[in-house]
This record gives C-alpha cells, structure tokens and sequence, in this order.
C-alpha cells in the first residue's frame, strides 16, 4: 500500500479503534490514540527522512557544481519533484474524470510542504500527551477529533490538487469547532462559532479565486478540460497569463481566505479568544500548524499563479506584515493572562513569516516559510507549558504565580527554552528564521525598492526590527514574573493547603511532550541548511520567477542580478556554455518562457582575481 496514503489516513483506523469502546473506558482511549499518533510519526517520519535524504543530498550536489562553474546548479531544473524512486511518496488517483472536469485525488510531498506535513504529525503526538490526565469528559469524542483533525493538517498539506486541497483546507475547521465547543473553557461556544465564521467565510472567497483560475486556464487550454491539478494550473497560467486587473481581482480573493488563516493583521480578532478558551491541545496544533496554512497557502498559490498582483501589492502587504509585528507585540505586553499573552505573540511572530513571504525574494521566502516551522515548534512547547500549569493552578493571571523554578525546575527548564527559542536567540531555532527573513525584508527595503516606494520599504525594514525587541521584552518578563523571584502561588482555602505544597513537577509525560520540540529547537538552531536544503528546490524558482516579472514590469530597483535570481540564460553564457532560455532549460518555472515578454537586456555577475563580484 502507498506510504503517503497510508500515513494520512492511519488516524482514521484510530478513529475505528476509539468507536468500538464508550466514553467511558478512558484509559483505552487515550492508549488508542497515542498508538496510533505514534505510529503516524513514524510514517510521516520515514517519508520526510527519505525525501530529505534524495532532494538535500541532490541540493547539496548541485551547490557544490555551481562553485565549480557549472550554471545548471541555478537553473532550477527538476526544482520541487520527486526523485525516479519516490513512488511511496506520491500518490495520484483520477477522481473525477467525466464532462470536461479533470480531478486527480493527487498527494505528494515537496521542499514547501516536507517539513510542515512532519510538524503536523509532531505536534498532534505532543497533543495527545498533554491531553493524557485533563480530558475526563467525553474522552473517546475528544481524542478522535484531534486524530480527525491530523488527517486533515496531513492532507492540506500533501495535496496536489485544487479539490483536494480545498477539501482538506476546510475539513480541518470541523474537528477544532468541536474541540473549542466541547471541551474548552468558560466562554468555548462563542469562540467556537467566531472561529468558525471567520475562516469559513474567508475560505468561500478562496475557493472562488482557485476555481476562476481553473476556468480561465480552462478556456485558453487546447485540451478543453477543467483541469485541477497544482502543475496544470501553473503552466497553463504561464503561457496565458491573465490581464493585470483580473490578476489583481483573483489576488484578492485569495488573500481574504490566507489572510484570516495565518491571521494577517487586521484580520486576527478571532484568534486571542480562540486560543483562549481552546484546551491545550487545541491550542498546540492552532498555533502550531492550522495557522500555517495559510501562509502556506500565499506560498503555493498567490506568489507562483500570481505574480504581477503580489509585486503590485508587495508594499501593502509588508506594511500590514509590520503593523502586525508591532501591534501583536505592544498589545502582548498589556496581558496579565499567559496564553493571552501568546495568543498575541502569534500575531507578532506571524506578521515576521509574512514579512519574510511578501518580500518576494529568495532570502525573505525561505526565511518566512523556516520561521513558519520555528514558530510551530516553540509556540507549541508555550502553549502546552502554559496547559501544564493551569492544570496545576487553575488560572493564568501572571499576577497569581511567581518563584515557580522552586518548586518546578524542570517545567522551568522547558519554559525558558522555548521562551529564548521564540526571541530569536542565536543557537536556537528562531534565530535562524528571523535572521534569513530580515536579510530579506532590508534587502527589499533597501536595495530592491523602486523609487516610488524606496524611502517607506526602508522605514518598514527598520521599524520590523523592533518586534524582534519588543518579542524580548514581553517573553522575558513573563518568564521573570512567573518563574523567578519569591514563591506566590494561588491562595486556597484550608482543606487545599496540604495538598498546594505537592504540587508536582512535570510527569514523564508531558516531558516526552516536550522534548522532541526541544531537539528540533537545537537542530534548526545549530544545523538550520539541514532544514533550508529541501526548501530550496520548491523556494527558489518561485523567487527566481517573481524576480523576472519585476524586471519585465520595471518595478526593482537598479541592482546587479544575484545568483538565485539571474536567469538562466546569463548564467549559461557565464559558465561558458551556448546561451539556452529558461524554458528549455526549467520548463515547469513560471513567467520564463520564450515569447512571454519582450527582449530584457541581462547582466552577468563575474568575480575578478580576488573573488570580488562584479557586474559585467
């Protein structure tokens, strides 16, 4: 049986398994449900270490042919496929396949959505850890949603086709409805139904978008079928791309469903009560995955199909990305509840992978999408610490609790961890995303902005920065006030005062909740190329192509081309082979084929005896 199939679809045997005993039993429920999250890991596992494994080494290969002078490395060729031996990797079925509809039930992993799919299936075992002693209602119904609503985080992520994907995009909304209503805290059903209505209405507008896309690619197809997939509807957008202000309208609908996902400020008011009344688990996979998918989603979908309309929008969207970074961060140090707190603080870090994202260049997009997996992992540890806690306390007020390292070393331990994972300090994992994603935001404000909007990209570069401080200031005093300083817990009445002096610290299963979050918040720290080699070879023809249409469109500024942007015509001619065009040599990559635009003079960068570049 196909291996990807198999790992989406494994928690629905769960599912099976949880049906057969009653709410009851809810020792078997949650066995159940950590057996079968495990063996989903290990799946999930296996394909992400065998991808890793052929396209980072392939990677690394090409990187080491492009220092000896052969161009091919930068061409992008073969860039986001599978290699010959990968059958267990992809899976492609026909669907729907009568009156002109083409619909392939298509699933396959690439550079952009390896590391999300074996997130998801990290985090969803984390989940189910933290879940282990605090869901005594109902537990049968509560672990077969989170086993529910991980098929789903596994399918957004692996489709390849526009239904499916669309399908899974709002599958996922079911499962955490009813977690949030059932089994959240005082004001759940409020937050639930918020929750609800605004993704659902963003994700109508998004599925209108995709599907004006197939119908515009369907109508200057020769083929004259709708076709659906993710290849299709790129190609077919290539050689007939559509007018400006179509592009423009389409964009726009598309952004309304991403935008509320990630959330993108102004669009965020839903997620602080969400994450609020959500119960931990909830809260772990709502930060940790189901917001990524729509910065996923700009990603796959609005920057490749889409270009002219996101260079166009480029400078609205840093400015809302920026707005968000300062707005989630002030309004985080206002909070005296901790998971407010960091409800606010994913406002913040968020607004940074969309910084990253719209800076439309190759070091903002992979620093954006690494942040992504960075913000997945400590915000994730963060919420489930702070889950451990209220367990313990029963409250979140920041004013109720201090000195706790005394009595907790160990939940301590992991909370400042994670707390210096999210600052971005060097060594960790946040570091390296917010470094890659700066670089590209003051690359774009600094040397790329065309004249028009030169001095405010600058001013919005800078004014990121302060997040990054503002992130510290908020994080660190949390971590002072609670864990530090004198003992104060929560006052209780006289039959509680015996058992408020054993408070535990944390059991053998929250620590496996959290400690393989903490080996990949070293690993991106100290070997982040480990993580960037396979985003590469999906990441860089975006960026590549976006840097083609800037200069058809004449909207960079003056800069000598670099090698993750050149085409590759000039890279040809620099190794010194026969000029070749961007078709013949990446015929899958978007807005570089022959006829597409007029003649462009190219630039070639050289290096001079000293391995200065230069620009011929």
């Amino acid at each position: 049986m196909n291996l990807l199939l198999t790992a989406i679809f494994l928690p629905l045997a769960g599912i099976a398994l949880l049906w057969v005993f009653n709410d009851s039993a809810r020792s078997a429920a949650r066995w159940i449900a950590l057996a079968t999250s495990l063996v989903t890991l290990v799946l999930v596992g296996r394909l992400v270490i065998a991808y890793v494994g052929s396209h980072g080494a392939d990677r690394a290969g090409l990187a080491t042919a492009a220092k000896m002078g052969d161009g091919f490395a930068d061409s992008g060729e073969g860039a986001g496929t599978a290699p010959d031996d990968a059958g267990d990797a992809e899976f492609d079925r026909p669907w729907i396949s009568s009156y002109g509809v083409e619909t392939h039930f298509s699933l396959a992993l690439d550079g952009l959505s390896v590391w999300l799919f074996g997130l998801s299936a990290l985090l969803t075992l984390s989940a189910v850890l933290v879940s282990w002693q605090t869901i005594e209602d109902r537990p049968g119904a509560y672990f077969a949603l989170l086993l529910l609503l991980e098929t789903g985080m596994l399918g957004v992520f692996a489709a390849r086709d526009l239904i499916v994907f669309y399908v899974f995009f709002e599958f996922t909304l079911i499962p955490l409805f009813f977690l949030i209503g059932i089994w959240g805290h005082e004001e759940r059903r409020y937050a639930a139904v918020k929750f609800f209505l605004f993704t659902l209405a963003g994700s109508v507008l998004t599925f209108l978008g995709l599907l004006a896309l197939v119908v515009w690619n369907f109508y200057h197809a020769t083929h004259g079928v709708l076709d659906f997939s993710f290849a299709g509807v790129t190609a077919g957008l290539v050689r007939h791309p559509l007018p400006p202000s179509l592009q423009l309208l389409i964009f726009l609908a598309l952004f309304a469903g991403f935008a509320i996902k990630v959330p993108l400020f102004p669009l965020h008011t839903w997620l602080p009560l969400a994450h609020t009344q959500a119960p931990t688990a909830g809260s772990v996979l709502l930060a940790g995955i189901l917001l990524k998918v729509g910065a996923y989603g700009f990603v796959r979908f609005s920057l490749p199909m889409l270009p002219d309309a996101a260079i166009v929008c480029m400078p609205w969207l840093l400015g809302l990305s920026v707005a968000g970074i300062i707005y989630g961060a002030l309004v985080a140090l206002a909070q005296s509840d901790m998971k407010r707190l960091i409800a606010y603080s994913s406002v913040s870090h968020l607004g940074f992978c969309m910084l990253g994202v719209f800076s439309l260049n190759r070091l903002g997009i992979q620093g954006g999408v690494l942040q992504m997996i960075n913000h997945g992992l400590s915000t994730g540890g963060l919420f489930a610490i702070v889950g451990m806690m209220y367990e313990r306390y029963h409250t979140r007020e920041i004013h109720a609790l201090g000195g706790l390292a005394r009595r907790t070393p160990v939940m301590a331990f992991f909370m400042v961890l994670f707390t210096l994972s999210s600052i971005g300090v060097p060594g960790l994992n946040g570091f390296s995303g917010e470094f890659l994603l700066l670089s590209g935001a003051f690359q774009r404000g600094w040397t790329e902005a065309p004249e028009a909007w030169r001095f405010a990209g600058r001013v919005l570069s800078v004014a990121a920065v302060s997040g990054v401080i503002l992130g510290a200031w908020y994080m660190l005093w949390l971590v002072q006030r609670v864990f530090f300083g004198p003992l104060r817990e929560p006052s209780h009445d006289d039959a509680h005062d015996a058992a408020q002096h054993e408070i535990p610290d944390l059991r053998l299963h929250e620590i496996a909740s959290l400690v393989p979050l903490a080996v990949f918040v070293f690993w991106i720290g100290l070997v982040p190329q480990h993580f960037l080699q396979p985003m590469a070879e999906t990441l860089d023809p975006i960026a590549r192509q976006i840097a083609v249409h800037e200069r058809n469109a004449g909207q960079s500024g003056e800069r000598p081309l670099l090698a993750a942007d050149r085409p590759s015509q000039a890279i040809a001619t620099e190794a010194g082979g026969s000029p070749t065009t961007a078709s013949q040599r990446c015929p899958s990559t978007p807005g570089t084929q022959s006829g597409q635009s007029g003649e462009q003079p190219q630039l070639a960068l050289g290096r001079d005896a000293e391995g200065v570049a230069r620009v011929d």
